[in-house]
C-alpha cells in the first residue's frame, strides 16, 4: 500500500471571527460571583439554603462599576445563577430567586441594576449561567432541564440589553434528585447565537477559552485556537 503524506494544516490561514477578535481586543474585563453563598460565606452553595437570607442592603452596582472602571477593565462578568440554582433576577420558571427574598422588598433585579449601570458607564456585560442546578428537580432529567435552562438562558438574553459574553463551565454535579444531567450543548448554542449573535461563548462554547486553571497560571503561549478532535465541550474548556 502506497503510503499517504497529509501535509500539517497552514496555521497562517488561522483567523478570528469579528466577534473572537473584538473579545480578545477588550484585554481587561472583571468577574462578579456573588449570590446566596455571599450571604452565607461559603464559596459555593448547596441549592437548599433559604433565600430570605439574601438582602444586601448596602449593594450598589454603580460603585462596583466605577471601581472596576478604574482600574482598566472593560467589562463584567456576572455569576446570574451559580451551582446552587439561585437566580439573581426574577426569573419566571423558579421560585428560587431575588424575587423571594426581603432585598427591595422582593421587587430587586441585580442583572438589571449592574447591567444598567454597565451601560451607563459605557463598559460591556456579560453574564455567566451555571449548567449545574442543586436546586432545580428537573436537574437530571434530560430534555426537561435542558427546556428549563434554555428558557433561564432566553430570559438573560432578551431582557438586559447587549450580552458581550456568555460564560459556560462544564461543572457537572448531582442535582437534588441524585442524578446529573447530559448538558444539550448544541442546543444552548443555538439560542445564544439567535438571541445575541454578537456574544462569545466562553470555556465550554466554541468562541473562546480559558488557560484551563484558577490559579491564572499558563504558558508563554497560548492559544484559543483547539485541535478539531477536541471540538468537545468539556475537552475544549480543560485543554491546556
Amino acid at each position: 500500500m502506497e503510503e499517504q503524506i497529509i501535509e500539517p494544516a497552514d496555521l497562517t490561514q488561522i483567523r478570528p471571527s469579528k466577534r473572537q477578535l473584538q473579545w480578545q481586543q477588550l484585554e481587561f474585563y472583571g468577574f462578579i460571583h456573588f449570590g446566596l453563598n455571599t450571604m452565607t460565606n461559603r464559596e459555593w452553595g448547596l441549592g437548599n439554603e433559604s433565600p430570605t437570607v439574601f438582602d444586601p442592603q448596602k449593594l450598589d452596582c454603580h460603585q462596583w462599576v466605577s471601581t472596576m472602571k478604574q482600574s482598566g477593565m472593560q467589562g463584567i462578568i456576572l455569576t446570574c445563577k451559580h451551582h446552587d440554582g439561585f437566580c439573581l433576577w426574577p426569573s419566571q420558571h423558579t421560585a428560587f430567586t431575588v424575587a423571594s427574598t426581603p432585598w427591595r422588598n422582593g421587587q430587586g433585579d441585580l442583572v438589571k441594576e449592574l447591567s444598567d449601570a454597565c451601560r451607563q458607564a459605557d463598559l460591556k456585560f456579560g453574564i455567566y449561567l451555571s449548567p449545574w442546578d442543586q436546586h432545580e428537580a428537573c436537574y437530571g432529567k434530560g430534555q426537561a432541564y435542558d427546556d428549563f435552562y434554555t428558557a433561564q438562558l432566553t430570559e438573560l438574553l432578551t431582557n438586559y440589553g447587549d450580552i458581550f459574553e456568555i460564560w459556560l463551565d462544564g461543572a457537572n454535579g448531582e442535582g437534588p434528585n441524585g442524578k446529573r444531567q447530559n448538558y444539550d450543548w448544541e442546543r444552548y448554542y443555538q439560542v445564544i447565537r439567535e438571541l445575541q449573535p454578537n456574544a462569545v461563548i466562553a470555556i465550554c462554547g466554541p468562541d473562546v477559552r480559558w488557560v484551563g486553571n484558577e490559579a491564572g497560571q499558563t504558558r508563554l503561549q497560548e492559544w484559543s485556537v483547539v485541535p478539531a478532535a477536541l471540538k468537545d465541550a468539556e475537552k475544549t474548556a480543560s485543554h491546556s
